[in-house]
């Protein structure tokens, strides 16, 4: 069962509706909007999506029977315009818990990047502080490395053969998951030759050998074969290192980029080389490391705590699930 909740913001179109599980608690913007770099779909430099992200509570089938909530608590898709990943709450709590960087940063959104917030959204928030502890500097650092591997792991030819195969059958109208043709596809393979046969089984190759190439749009996967290196990448590896230093100095998440936005942004439109990124990386690594090592935080979240809290948070929710569905 689901709702629907009309939202408008930066590039939405007046009147689109986006449909929220029952049960949701927290809606809100992430990534680049809730960074304050979103770039407009209008600038042709744009490789920005609209991302959503939401907690919600399950029915009661899922806490005392045998329904399961999506895949493991967890629902991701797309939405129109929308990029959406929806946890259920137990799921949220088990990864704020383990500092996912991700989702420890919908604690610490500025106001007007929080679509929607029940009284227990709302009491969440208000408890944040059970969640803060050195122990993030694991999963900050973890995340950080993985970006720092993605930028430099495409392989130019292969990224060309992948734009040439799904131009192909998009022009065909045979790709699997998209019909849109780009206005300019750059430097790629030409497999117009092609059978549509092989096309999807090259196609399928480059899915399963998990090549991190389907996510990436016709834009962002042109702007590799032009930096040499995923800018966005590095922008991530950068932002996400320069939030954990600060989480660790003052128990707090600076989600919204206020003095280093600009330079996010040229790291991420590539104005910066390789051998830059690379370099600032390596000193902010050994800066959370350091600043981590005489953090006044506690070594751990409180977790008995927290669970208390979701204890209750279930409990509140459920107690009137048939009066609040979601809100108009």
């Amino acid at each position: 069962m689901a709702v629907l909740l009309k939202i408008f913001q930066l590039d939405t179109a007046p009147g689109e509706e986006l449909e929220v599980p029952v049960g949701m608690i927290l809606l809100a913007y992430r990534g680049s909007i809730a960074h304050g770099m979103y770039t407009p779909k209008e600038d042709p430099n744009s490789i920005d999506d609209t991302d959503i992200t939401g907690f919600a509570v399950g029915r009661r089938e899922h806490y005392f029977g045998l329904e399961e909530w999506g895949s493991r608590g967890t629902k991701e898709f797309w939405q129109g315009h929308y990029d959406c990943v929806w946890y259920e709450l137990r799921k949220a709590f088990s990864l704020l818990l383990q500092g996912n960087p991700n989702i420890l940063s919908a604690l610490w959104l500025r106001k007007n990047s929080y679509i929607y917030l029940s009284d227990e959204g709302r009491e969440l928030l208000a408890h944040r502080h059970l969640f803060v502890g050195k122990h993030v500097y694991n999963s900050f650092a973890g995340y950080a490395s993985a970006q720092m591997l993605k930028m430099e792991s495409r392989e130019p030819g292969e990224l060309r053969e992948y734009l040439g195969v799904t131009y192909a059958l998009k022009q065909r109208e045979a790709h699997p998951t998209d019909q849109n043709l780009p206005d300019d596809l750059g430097d790629y393979t030409d497999c117009s030759a092609w059978s549509t046969d092989k096309l999807l089984a090259r196609y399928r190759h480059f899915i399963k050998k998990d090549l991190n190439l389907g996510y990436m749009g016709d834009k962002r996967k042109k702007l590799v074969l032009e930096h040499g290196f995923d800018a966005k990448n590095g922008s991530h590896c950068i932002r996400l290192l320069r939030m954990c230093k600060e989480f660790l100095e003052t128990g707090a998440m600076q989600v919204y980029r206020t003095t280093d936005a600009q330079e996010l942004l040229d790291i991420k439109a590539g104005r910066w080389p390789l051998a830059r990124v690379k370099e600032l990386a390596e000193q902010l690594f050994a800066e959370i490391k350091e600043v981590r090592d005489r953090s006044a935080l506690p070594p751990e979240p409180d977790k008995a705590a927290a669970q208390q809290l979701l204890i209750r948070l279930i409990e509140s929710y459920l107690s009137h699930s048939d009066e609040k569905i979601m809100p108009a």
